[in-house]
C-alpha cells in the first residue's frame, strides 16, 4: 500500500481543496453611536464660552435671572417683601449726606483752584520756563552721578545709590508746591 502523500505547495498548485469547516452564524451588531464630532472653536468663542460659564456661576446665587430669548438681566423680587416707606426715607437721607459731603468737597477744590490761579498771577507759582530749568537741573545731576561712579566689578552694577529722603528733599528744594505732599 503506497500512500501518496501531497506536500501542501502541490496541494495549492493542483487545487486540492480542504474539507470545508462549519462557520458560526455572524453576530449582528448594533451600529456604535456616533458620537457628535466636536467643533473646532476659534479662541474668540472658547473665551465667549468662558465667560458665559463664569457669569453663571457668579450668577448662580442672586435673585437676577436672564430670559433665554433675551440678553437682559431682571432683578427677581417676587420671592421678596417690598420694602416700607422707612427704608426709603432711609435711602433719601444716605445719597443726601453724600452729596452734602461731596458738595463740601467740590467747594473746597474751588477754593484751592482760584489760589493756584491767584499765586500763579502773582507770579509766586513756577512757570513753565522755571519749572523747565529745575528739572533739567535734577536730570543732569542725577546724570554726572551715574557716569561719574562707574560700576561694581563683581556685580556689574551701577554704584550710584540714590537715597529716596535726600532726592526727595532735592525735589522739594526745586518744586516748592512738593512742600504740602511731605510725609516723611
Amino acid at each position: 500500500m503506497a500512500t501518496t502523500k501531497k506536500k501542501p505547495v502541490t496541494i495549492a498548485k493542483t487545487g486540492a481543496k480542504k474539507p470545508a469547516t462549519a462557520r458560526k452564524p455572524a453576530t449582528k451588531r448594533k451600529p456604535a453611536a456616533k458620537k457628535p464630532v466636536a467643533k473646532k472653536l476659534t479662541p474668540a468663542e472658547e473665551r465667549d464660552q468662558k465667560a458665559k460659564a463664569t457669569v453663571k456661576e457668579l450668577l448662580k446665587d442672586s435673585p437676577i435671572t436672564t430670559p433665554p430669548q433675551d440678553d437682559l438681566l431682571i432683578l427677581d423680587e417676587s420671592d421678596k417683601e417690598p420694602k416700607g416707606v422707612e427704608w426709603l426715607e432711609e435711602q433719601v437721607t444716605l445719597q443726601s449726606t453724600e452729596i452734602e459731603r461731596l458738595r463740601v468737597e467740590l467747594a473746597t477744590e474751588k477754593q484751592n483752584n482760584v489760589t493756584l490761579q491767584e499765586q500763579v498771577a502773582k507770579g509766586g507759582g513756577v512757570s513753565d520756563s522755571e519749572l523747565q530749568k529745575n528739572v533739567t537741573t535734577i536730570f543732569n545731576e542725577l546724570q554726572t552721578n551715574y557716569l561719574k561712579m562707574g560700576r561694581n566689578q563683581q556685580t556689574n552694577q551701577p554704584n550710584l545709590v540714590i537715597p529716596p529722603a535726600a532726592f526727595m528733599n532735592r525735589l522739594i528744594m526745586f518744586f516748592p508746591f512738593l512742600k504740602g505732599l511731605k510725609r516723611f
